[in-house]
């Protein structure tokens, strides 16, 4: 859930809870002026009542309790209702009308608030009616007129409520909309960049928060890139000093190992065959020497081809690639196929020299760490991009085990060329995809 819909409903959750605060409040105010109205009345009341008492000299006429009745109804609150009593006037009880307050309230809200809010108390007092007599007053309210007038404040406060929460969702969802739109660049923006687009920047727009974030990430952003590719030129420079290195390796090797090797096989020749035949155990060791000698020259002369590749810029790439498959195809039994459609005209001996170690790589470790029948090597060139797969049915997998030297190795090559690289489990083996930038065509054009 994107940010802006989070506040939205943030905003709707806030707002509606702010509404129901807003009825419970007019309920609650509402029940507060039905207490105010109970004890106003009661006051007035017990001020007309001692004030007739005692100016009225017709007390026990029949009559005056009628002219009493009439002005207490006048000074009642609505839904209040008024119980008196005196010695020479019989007990009464009058209650004001609450038409006023419109329809009777719904039996379940009337249930609801009554649960809540509770009954009114009664107002009751007391007034002295002559030297020896006293009267007593209670003021109460109806429930039901109690309850209607909430049902009326908490609809009026309900459309207000309405009303003002409409236009405060749409304006703040407008806002926040608006407000928030920088928001969506910056976010693409930062997954580009953990994609390893490093060209990637973010227009600065919006509030000046937004701004300041969306320089600081285009800055991370040139950062980055230029600390990739001084990464990939250091990582091209090693490259290149270790396959000095292994030529020189297999310069010293050949020239010198492998003359002491061919010097000892020779002499261990000339030992079997000047053996005395009484003692034909001297020409059986001299032959098991010349056989370890000759077994150590074939693994002297797999680890120069490995050391040394042929010379690409003479052979070529694939003649190069098919060669080695060959070999493997010779030594292993398996079937090593290469699929290309590369153009070599203007491939640099390095990039090619990158290919042929990252083939060599491959197929190395489907040898070493499975037992494949078949390995399919593909190599192509579209657009401005070449693709190498290499993939075998070896039953190897990729677990979450640290990488070895070789796919470590394969990795720096490429990224030093500025490709990746990506392995994909097939089910019965591996699948090793490299993609280049072909930079052929750009400097063409």
């Amino acid at each position: 859930m994107s940010l802006r819909l989070r506040l939205v409903l943030t905003l709707w959750l806030v707002t509606l809870l702010a509404g129901a605060i807003t009825i419970g409040f007019a309920a609650a105010g509402a029940y507060d002026a039905a207490d105010r109205a109970t004890r106003n009345t009661l006051t007035r009341a017990g001020y007309v009542l001692e004030r007739n008492y005692h100016m009225e000299p017709r007390a026990g006429d029949p009559l005056y309790a009628e002219m009493t009745s009439i002005k207490l109804l006048g000074l009642m609150a609505p839904g209040t209702c008024i119980r008196f009593e005196q010695r020479l006037i019989s007990e009464r009880r009058l209650c004001s009308s609450w038409q006023m307050f419109g329809p009777v309230a719904p039996d379940r809200f009337r249930k609801t608030v009554t649960r809540i809010f509770g009954a009114i108390e009664p107002a009751k007092g007391n007034g002295s009616a002559s030297q020896d007599s006293v009267f007593g007053i209670e003021v109460t309210f109806d429930p039901v007129a109690a309850a209607t007038l909430a049902w009326q404040r908490v609809k009026l406060a309900l459309w207000q409520t309405l009303g003002m929460a409409a236009g405060v969702l749409c304006l703040g969802t407008l806002a926040i909309y608006s407000r928030l739109e920088p928001v969506g660049p910056i976010v693409r923006g930062l997954d580009r960049l953990s994609a390893g687009d490093l060209d990637t920047r973010v227009p600065p727009s919006g509030a000046p928060e937004f701004r300041k974030i969306a320089e600081a990430v285009n800055r991370l952003a040139q950062q980055l890139k230029t600390g990739t590719e001084a990464r990939r030129l250091l990582t091209r420079r090693l490259i290149e000093v270790e396959d000095v290195e292994r030529r020189q390796l297999a310069r010293d090797l050949h020239d010198e190992f492998g003359q002491m090797l061919t010097a000892t096989a020779a002499l261990a020749a000339s030992i079997s065959l000047a053996a005395p035949p009484s003692n034909p155990a001297l020409a059986r060791d001299a032959d098991a020497i010349g056989a370890n000698i000759r077994a150590m020259m074939t693994c002297l002369r797999g680890a120069f081809a490995r050391l040394r590749p042929p010379d690409l810029d003479e052979v070529g790439l694939i003649a190069s690639l098919r060669g080695m498959l060959g070999g493997w195809q010779a030594q292993s039994g398996a079937r090593l196929t290469l699929d290309s459609t590369l153009d070599e005209d203007g491939l640099s001996g390095a990039v090619a020299l990158d290919l042929y170690r990252i083939v060599q790589e491959c197929v190395t470790n489907a040898m070493r760490h499975g037992a494949p029948s078949r390995v399919e090597v593909a190599l192509h060139s579209g657009g401005d991009t070449i693709v190498l797969t290499v993939a075998d049915d070896g039953g190897g997998g990729i677990d979450g085990r640290a990488p070895g030297h070789g796919l470590i190795g394969m990795s720096e090559r490429t990224e030093a060329m500025g490709g990746t690289l990506r392995l994909e489990d097939t089910g019965s083996g591996v699948r090793i995809r490299v993609t280049l930038p072909d930079t052929r065509g750009r400097c063409a054009a």
